[in-house]
């Protein structure tokens, strides 16, 4: 019996080691980035884009600035400095693809006359880390279509792939 119990040990340890450095699920780090947004932590949140993250199309960006600080300025801009809170209403898995059903409220909506936005994050989440984002907002609702209006934005057809 001690020699199963000998044979066990290693046997567990090498499965923590192998399970502890598996890649993060998109789940996960999905909700690490909305922690770190409630938060205010911009520092949280550029640790989770990934340096070859797929470009935003965000009209502030430059063309001099790289494909994480374009990112990261987005989610600066639009959800972290107006201290926007995310209610995650439903999340959807597909092996790297996470579209999480979000309702947005932000001081930033209440000076457009709207109380919340609706809409979708759909991310690519590989190794732990953001590969694409894209926030897809839900022209249905009369208040989401109101406030991207008040900007400047209607809705135009696009892939639901990030």
């Amino acid at each position: 019996m001690m020699k199963n119990y000998l044979m066990a040990s290693p046997l567990l340890a090498a499965s923590a080691l192998v399970h502890a450095a598996a890649p993060a699920e998109p789940q996960a780090v999905f909700d690490r980035y909305v922690q770190a947004v409630h938060a205010a932590d911009m520092g949280a949140v550029r640790a989770l884009i990934a340096p070859d993250v797929e470009r935003s199309d965000y009209p502030a960006c430059t063309a001099p600035m790289d494909n994480p600080t374009c990112l990261a300025l987005y989610i600066d801009q639009t959800v972290v400095q107006p201290r926007a809170r995310l209610a995650v209403l439903s999340v959807e898995v597909r092996a790297s693809e996470l579209t999480a059903r979000l309702e947005v409220r932000s001081p930033l909506y209440e000076k457009a006359g709207v109380e919340r936005i609706v809409g979708s994050d759909v991310l690519r989440i590989e190794g732990g880390q953001i590969r694409a984002f894209r926030f897809v907002p839900d022209f249905a609702d009369p208040a989401t279509a109101r406030f991207f209006a008040s900007i400047g934005i209607t809705p135009r057809p696009r892939s639901s792939q990030p």
